[in-house]
């Protein structure tokens, strides 16, 4: 299977990205190739879900770290492949989780299949990725996604848990998209690094790199659910406060808020004025965040976070790799700018 991989050679004097470009045409069709082989009963669901899109950050980071030491490259798709397919099993089930009817502008898998097939479907694809991995000649990239999965489910348990949990605090989000997030780009960075022959000192700083990285994606996809215009997204906004999910501008507003405002954003989380429409709810927080201009704090937490996510970029002695990871994460600055450009008149503002 996918015998052509062993032809891929990317020479490293050719343009980011165009190497980036041709890692990931090759990685596309692996993970077709590799879920093509799953009993025909669940093949074309998670085809559905693998080839409808996305921004395949995951694969990228084990090519970048795996991409400068004598590695096969069947070895690096492979390793990116399980990777995604572990992320893939976890937005089947968030989606059930949050209710989510439409991901990357298409229906969600449960909305297909059903929330029983899309809770099993996911199952299958964890379960396939630790397959895949167990076929390496070595335990440490099984050892290494099984753990990542493991800490992955975690972090959403205990987030699930702390729904509509009012004085759920910093520390305790932090811990929460640490393991939800942060630990798959972890295993990415980690595994590449393995893979490329890096000592276990480099191996450890680049598991650091990527849970740092991690916290970043997940506090942007936080004020991207709170912030962002629904015309400018491909999923459902809002879907944190509507589930009772308290991220970061509500943990940051709680902070600031009277003791009257705090009463009144407790009641609205947990429901205990039936007379309050949602509606109301929303309006309500959106007059709050402007007030204490969340907005901002939310902002600068998140450039505090990137800063220290490039300090940890910057103790990487390959000059090669940094230059990747500084094209990379170059890649989705303006992303992250696009935030303090954003206004309080999205899905709250209603």
């Amino acid at each position: 299977m996918n015998s052509d991989c062993n032809s891929l050679r990317i020479s490293n004097d050719l343009p980011y990205e165009v190497r980036s470009a041709r890692f990931i045409e090759y990685f596309e069709a692996y993970l077709a190739d590799s879920l093509s082989s799953l009993d025909q009963e669940i093949r074309s669901y998670a085809l559905d879900a693998a080839m409808a899109g996305g921004q395949r950050i995951r694969p990228l980071l084990v090519y970048h770290f795996a991409g400068h030491g004598l590695v096969s490259q069947e070895s690096t798709i492979k390793a990116a492949v399980i990777l995604e397919i572990v992320h893939l099993a976890t937005l089947v089930h968030d989606d059930i989780l949050d209710g989510a009817e439409v991901r990357r502008n298409l229906p969600s898998m449960h909305e297909k299949i059903g929330s029983h097939g899309a809770i099993l479907l996911g199952d299958a694809l964890f379960s396939f990725a630790l397959e895949l991995a167990a076929q390496f000649p070595t335990t440490r990239i099984c050892a290494t996604v099984a753990e990542a999965t493991r800490k992955t489910c975690s972090g959403e348990i205990r987030q699930t848990f702390a729904r509509r949990v009012t004085n759920t605090g910093l520390e305790e989000y932090v811990g929460f998209i640490n393991d939800k997030t942060g630990e798959l780009f972890r295993a990415s960075c980690e595994i590449g690094a393995y893979l490329a022959g890096a000592d276990e000192k480099t191996i450890q700083r680049a598991g650091q790199f990527g849970l740092s990285l991690g916290i970043n994606y997940q506090v942007f996809d936080d004020l991207v659910d709170s912030f962002e215009k629904q015309e400018n997204s491909d999923k459902p906004l809002g879907s944190d406060w509507g589930t009772g999910k308290l991220t970061l501008p509500f943990i940051l507003l709680r902070q600031v808020a009277s003791a009257d405002e705090i009463k009144e954003l407790d009641g609205f989380v947990l429901g205990k004025d039936p007379s309050i429409s949602t509606e109301h709810s929303r309006l309500r927080v959106s007059q709050l965040f402007v007030k204490y201009n969340i907005l901002r704090a939310c902002v600068e937490y998140l450039e505090q976070s990137c800063a220290h996510t490039n300090g940890l970029l910057n103790e990487f002695t390959n000059v090669s790799l940094r230059n990747d990871l500084n094209s990379f994460l170059h890649r989705f600055s303006n992303k992250f700018a696009r935030i303090s450009e954003l206004k309080t008149s999205n899905f709250l503002a209603v």
